[in-house]
């Protein structure tokens, strides 16, 4: 086209199309355009494509109630969004969201906001009894529609000025397994009043941002967060946490699948510095507290334990580092209830819940890592210290004949550093008081992660009431206790397992009451045994040692101790005389043996000092009495009565004669006539001549001396035959018994009046007749007992 044919076409344009006019029109259009395009299609294909996205890629149902978008101002609004999962129950959903997008997105080329707020946004996250929570399915089922080879989405770019969100709340369902039956145990936490302000967001990798939280739990409780979050490449959160006064009964359906409790109270507070990253999955210092706690037995809804308050003024948690410090924990308030039931189980032991059945080879399986098969490292605690102050506890047992209960109070003290990874035990002292007036002791060091392997404790137990504790001796023996009191050393000493125990037992005044059967008591002489061991001032004290493996499955501590203490009272019961030989510093082993020569009642001074042995001893037991049967025996005291009786009768034919009787002897010449009267008179039937010629000595025939008569040995058969002759009765050998028992009761109450025994306390028994006698003398055993003796 020529020159001059373009100039008719240009003032056309001129004209035509790009007149002022024109140009006003085409704005207007644009703008007209612009707007309905803002105003009326963006909300609709908004609407729209979010519908389409959650049916197509969620399979999930979208419901929006309305859209609203100002092409001008940059701004969307989505009101009353709801997203069903796929049983139609509630997912998410909120109130209204608003964004405020900014014309620096072009610049920045990320999508920049100046503002978004979120209200009232609410999520229904459930655990279901799969294991896997509707929130996770969600994101299942969108990566379902990507393909395997597909590579991960870029997130966009993004930049958020201003994020609110205001009025959130998230509520969680969990589906916990119930042991008791196959249906599962719904539970239900919600957070409400959410409050969520963060700054300057950024989709960038490492980068931080300004983050503020906080929300309230609908049982009791505040949670707030105040610090910085980061996004990519992980989440990250570092700042200041804090949890106040959260209510513990929110964590009683997860605590009651491990135990069968049911919390009461309690009240959890929390402050400090928290950190989580990839490198960290939480770390936490600061200080946290539990106030008001108080657990119950879940069966029958008896206190079980609690406390007024706990508190760590400083703690230091790293689950990367796997490792707990805290500073001392103050600890005020502790009370518990310890019951043994009548089958002897505890109510602690039945708190523990089943464990769950491992159908696996190896019974350790459930313990190790699912990704590495390894056994978890430890986590390592260190506690430092432990500050105890009015503590209380009560005691009960039912496996009792008698029921039995009492309680410790004002418990306070304090335990020195825990430590999981050292080998130093904690040091122990601690002290309260027992029921009204009793005091209890605990001092000494133990190893608190393992206790067989170094522990060394001393228990001191004050002015126990005993009768209080008398269904534990009708157990014991069989008796219950009427009055006294009580004090208790106890040191126990285990070392890699082995128990090496020291007990002392003093009793005061103790005094027993009525027997009663229990059919597996112990069958102790408790009246002869107190009698034995409680001295002038009413006071018992009884030592005995325990061992044992505690690492046995078969060592049962009562039953040890038990057992001990029955020996021990055993020891003193069954050699009283020994015992008290040993109470007065005497070597004397045969302190209750009382020897006699036969025929004798009279004390010879070795039995003379042993009687003043006795006495001494008997002074510093003032319920014991003696019982003394006085031994005779035909065979080792006859033939020496009978000596007595021939001699006693030579004396009387001495004194009718005239004659000298102060030392008459059968066969002493002078008396020769008398033994052969006796003689006679005894056996009239054998004559003199005829004794006389068996004891003529006849000589040699050789030599001319006449034949010689031995006087001597026929004077000694004479008095054999005399003493053969007489007759030893029941009569003669009883008095004898009963001479020997009365000399020693003599011997025992007419000594020094401040020290002689009451002849109330020396029983004179009927005599004993011994058929066997060893040795030069016999024995009388003194007996001891008691009036009360069993």
């Amino acid at each position: 086209m020529s020159h001059g044919s373009l100039r008719p076409f240009g003032g056309y344009l001129r004209t035509h199309w790009v007149s002022p006019r024109r140009i006003r029109f085409w704005l207007l259009a644009l703008v007209i355009l612009y707007s309905f395009l803002g105003f009326f299609g963006l909300p609709w294909l908004v609407q729209y494509h979010a519908v389409n996205i959650a049916r197509e890629d969620f399979g999930r149902a979208l419901r929006i109630e309305a859209v609203h978008a100002n092409p001008y101002t940059l701004t969307l609004r989505v009101d009353g969004l709801t997203l069903d999962d796929t049983d139609n129950r509630q997912l998410i959903e909120w109130n209204r969201l608003l964004l405020d997008l900014t014309w620096a997105s072009i610049v920045n080329r990320a999508w920049t906001f100046q503002t978004v707020h979120l209200d009232q946004p609410v999520i229904h996250e459930e655990r279901l009894n799969s294991g896997e929570t509707r929130l996770s399915r969600l994101n299942a089922a969108r990566s379902d529609q990507r393909s395997v080879d597909d590579e991960p989405a870029q997130l966009p770019a993004l930049r958020i000025a201003e994020l609110r969100v205001a009025g959130g709340i998230l509520r969680f369902a969990d589906n916990l397994p119930d042991a008791t039956t196959d249906e599962p145990n719904p539970v239900s936490l919600a957070l409400q009043d959410i409050e969520l302000s963060v700054e300057e967001l950024a989709l960038q990798d490492g980068t931080r941002f300004p983050a503020r939280m906080n929300g309230t739990f609908t049982q009791g409780g505040k949670l707030a967060f105040d610090g910085t979050l980061q996004l990519l490449p992980s989440v990250a959160l570092d700042g200041k946490a804090s949890i106040d006064e959260l209510a513990l009964i929110q964590a009683e359906p997860y605590l009651r699948q491990l135990i069968n409790v049911r919390i009461d109270t309690g009240r959890l507070n929390v402050s400090g510095q928290m950190n989580t990253d990839a490198q960290q999955p939480f770390a936490f210092q600061g200080s946290a507290g539990i106030a008001s706690l108080h657990i119950k037995d879940g069966s029958n809804d008896e206190p079980l334990i609690g406390w007024q308050s706990l508190r760590a003024d400083q703690l230091d948690l790293s689950f990367a580092d796997r490792q707990l410090e805290t500073g001392p924990l103050a600890l005020d308030g502790l009370s518990g209830l310890v019951v043994i039931h009548e089958d002897r189980s505890t109510n602690f032991a039945r708190l523990m819940a089943s464990p769950p059945v491992d159908d696996g080879e190896d019974g350790d399986s459930a313990s190790k890592d699912e990704n590495t098969g390894k056994e978890p490292a430890s986590f390592n605690t260190t506690i430092e210290g432990i500050e105890l102050s009015d503590g209380a506890f009560q005691f009960t047992d039912n496996s009792l004949a008698l029921p039995f209960s009492t309680s410790i109070h004002t418990l306070s003290g304090d335990v020195s550093t825990l430590s999981s990874t050292s080998t130093v035990p904690a040091d122990v002292a601690l002290e309260g008081q027992i029921a009204e007036y009793g005091l209890v002791r605990v001092e000494g060091s133990v190893h608190a992660w393992q206790p067989t392997r170094e522990t060394n404790i001393q228990l001191t137990f004050r002015n126990l009431q005993i009768p209080e504790y008398s269904p534990y001796t009708v157990r014991f023996a069989g008796r219950k206790i009427a009055d006294g009191t009580m004090d208790l050393d106890l040191g126990y000493t285990i070392r890699d397992k082995q128990l090496d125990g020291s007990n002392n037992l003093v009793l005061h005044n103790l005094r027993l009451g009525e027997k009663k059967d229990t059919g597996n008591a112990m069958d102790l002489p408790l009246d002869l045994a107190i009698a034995l061991l409680e001295d002038n001032e009413g006071v018992i004290d009884l030592a005995f040692s325990i061992t044992g493996d505690v690492g046995d499955p078969e060592f049962d501590f009562a039953d040890i101790f038990r057992q001990a203490l029955g020996e021990a009272v055993m020891s003193v019961v069954q050699s009283p005389a020994i015992f008290l030989a040993n109470l007065i510093g005497s070597d004397s082993e045969d302190l209750g043996n009382i020897e006699y020569s036969q025929a004798r009642a009279e004390l010879l001074p070795p039995q003379r000092a042993r009687i003043d042995t006795l006495r001494e001893a008997l002074n510093q037991r003032p319920a014991l009495i003696l019982e003394l049967a006085g031994p005779f025996s035909r065979r080792f005291d006859g033939p020496a009565l009978q000596r007595e009786k021939a001699i006693a009768t030579l004396r009387q034919h001495l004194n009718e004669a005239n004659r000298d009787a102060a030392d008459p002897s059968l066969t002493a010449e002078s008396n020769q006539d008398i033994v052969e009267t006796m003689f006679s008179n005894r056996y009239p039937e054998i004559g003199l001549e005829a004794v006389q010629e068996r004891f003529v000595i006849s000589q040699n025939d050789s030599t001319n001396e006449e034949a010689t008569f031995d006087g001597l040995a026929y004077r000694n058969h004479l008095g054999e035959r005399i003493i053969a002759a007489q007759s030893v009765t029941d009569t003669d050998l009883i008095g004898l018994a009963n001479a020997r028992a009365i000399a020693v009761r003599d011997a025992l109450a007419d000594s020094n009046p401040d020290t002689r025994i009451t002849r109330d306390r020396v029983r004179i028994l009927d005599p004993e007749e011994i058929e066997s006698v060893e040795g030069e003398h016999i024995v009388m055993e003194v007996g001891i007992t008691t009036d009360g003796s069993e």
